[in-house]
This record gives C-alpha cells, sequence and structure tokens, in this order.
C-alpha cells in the first residue's frame, strides 16, 4: 500500500512538472499594419501572438475598427502603432483599450522617425495630397532607417514585459538589425545609379523609401483623386520628357490614371504592395522595378 501511494505520488508530481510551461505564455501584440508585426514576430518568435488591425485589402486611410473588434483586443499587452495624424483611429480606441487594460504597453513608429512633407502632385513639391492626412506623409514603415529604431523599441518593451526572455529577444533583434544593415545596403547599391530620378506612383506611399535613396516620387493622383484632363495631359508631357517607362501600381487605390498614361506612353505597371508583411521584400521589389526601366 505504502509503495502505491508512493508511486501515486511521484506520477502526479510528474504530470504536474510536465504540465508546467517551459517558457512564459506567448505575449498577445497587436499592430495597426502588416510591416509592423513582421518586425514583432522576427524579434519576438514563439513568445509573441501578433494580429493586425488593418486587414490585406483594407485602406488604412479609412479603417475604423468595429467595437466587437476592439472587445477582442482586451488581452493586449502590447499595441504597435503607426503614431501618425492621420491615423485617427488609433487615437479613438486606443484610449478605450488603455480605460479597459491599464496594463498595455504602446510603441509608436512616429517617435523614431522625422515626419516629411506630402508632395504637392501637381507640381511635383509641397504639400497635401489628400486633406485628410494633414501636412505629414504617414507611410512610415517603408523606410528601413524608420523600421531599424522602431524595431529597437519593440525590443525594448517586450524585454518589459518578459524580463525572462531578454536574451531571446536580444539575439532575435541583433540578427533583424543585420538584416536591415543588408537590406539598406543591397538597396543602396541598385538604387546608387539613379539618384535624383523621378519614379511614377498611383497612390504616395513611398515618400520615406524616396528621401533614403535620393529619389523622387510623383504621384498620378491629385488631392486622393485621378487627375483631371487637363491634370493628366500635363502630366503625360512630364512623364514623356523625364522617360519614365513604369508605373507603380499600390493595389486598392484607383489605376484609371495609370492605365491611360500606359495607352499614350506604353509605359508598364507594376504592382507593389507597401501593407505587405514581407515588407524587405515589397523594398526589394520597388527597387528592382525602378532599376529594370531605367536598364
Amino acid at each position: 500500500m505504502i509503495n502505491c501511494r508512493l508511486m501515486l505520488s511521484s506520477l502526479a508530481a510528474m504530470l504536474l512538472a510536465s504540465a508546467s510551461p517551459v517558457m512564459t505564455a506567448e505575449i498577445p501584440v497587436t499592430v495597426s499594419v502588416a510591416p509592423q508585426g513582421q518586425l514583432v514576430e522576427a524579434i519576438g518568435g514563439d513568445r509573441v501572438r501578433v494580429s493586425v488591425m488593418v486587414d490585406p485589402g483594407q485602406s488604412s486611410h479609412t479603417f475604423s475598427p468595429s467595437p466587437r473588434r476592439i472587445s477582442a483586443l482586451s488581452d493586449t499587452r502590447l499595441y504597435v502603432k503607426v503614431g501618425h495624424p492621420e491615423y485617427s483611429y488609433e487615437r479613438r480606441f486606443l484610449g478605450r483599450l488603455q480605460d479597459g487594460n491599464g496594463d498595455v504597453q504602446v510603441v509608436s513608429m512616429a517617435d523614431h522617425a522625422e515626419l516629411r512633407g506630402l508632395e504637392d502632385h501637381h507640381h511635383g513639391h509641397g504639400h497635401d495630397h489628400d486633406h485628410a492626412h494633414g501636412d505629414t506623409d504617414p507611410h512610415l514603415w517603408v523606410s528601413p532607417r524608420v523600421m531599424r529604431r522602431s524595431a529597437e523599441a519593440i525590443a525594448e518593451a517586450l524585454i518589459g514585459l518578459d524580463p525572462d526572455g531578454r536574451g531571446h529577444y536580444e539575439r532575435n533583434l541583433a540578427q533583424l538589425l543585420l538584416d536591415i544593415d543588408a537590406l539598406d545596403q543591397e538597396l543602396t547599391a541598385t538604387l546608387e545609379p539613379l539618384q535624383q530620378r523621378r519614379f511614377l506612383v498611383n497612390h504616395p506611399a513611398w515618400g520615406y523609401f524616396a528621401d533614403e535613396y535620393a529619389l523622387t516620387q510623383r504621384a498620378i493622383e491629385h488631392e486622393g483623386k485621378d487627375p483631371s484632363p487637363a491634370q493628366l495631359a500635363r502630366l503625360i508631357e512630364e512623364v514623356r520628357e523625364a522617360g519614365i517607362r513604369t508605373v507603380i501600381v499600390q493595389p486598392g487605390f484607383s489605376s484609371r490614371g495609370a492605365d491611360l498614361i500606359a495607352r499614350e506612353l506604353d509605359t508598364r505597371s507594376v504592382e507593389v504592395d507597401p501593407l505587405a508583411p514581407d515588407w524587405p521584400e515589397s523594398l526589394r521589389k520597388l527597387a528592382r522595378a525602378l532599376a529594370e526601366q531605367d536598364s
């Protein structure tokens, strides 16, 4: 009987030991746009569970989360926001989220970027392609430098939430920073021959990328809408004089202007999504398209 009790006690102890997690439970993390999620996953690995607020195919410009979606975020421990004034939904729902979940930490990408002005798409400089944007460009995540600084802030926040995982996060961050530096070097080598060139886009999402590699984006849309016939005629002449043969098209935005220019000048359209989760590949695809246009 004693041996039987000892065996049962030992078995119970083994079961309890095997049920105990070797590591902490996954940290629920929410991000505004998918490229931010790639940073979190690269740093956090299997210690994080990432949710993206703006789904593929949705416009980040008009997005508004439903009360049901906000409720589903009640267990979020870290929120990575864009932090740009255009992302008004972040302000609206993050206040409610923090009221219901005082422990949630927030990392703002805008804190790690120098906000740039928006091009005036009629004259090629100045401000405001869409008055809802304010006077600065919200597409921060197309800059490797901004992503690098944001990655460091995300790692610091994760370590604060999960000190036992410090070594895990620091190792992953070190590798991620090496990868971003290698990406930057690759893009620099591809784009250096194109410095000071203009490239044509249907929607101006690539300003930070252009600044970083000494390029200028020229948008087809004017104040968030398709250009008027007179504006389009002027743009066609500008594109012809500049020798631009490729239009970078973002899914989810009108391609009517790009199609009209293609018929007039025999340009080609290349679709590149700045909101795709694999943001390094998006930047590579854009760089390749621009380099091929010049070859």
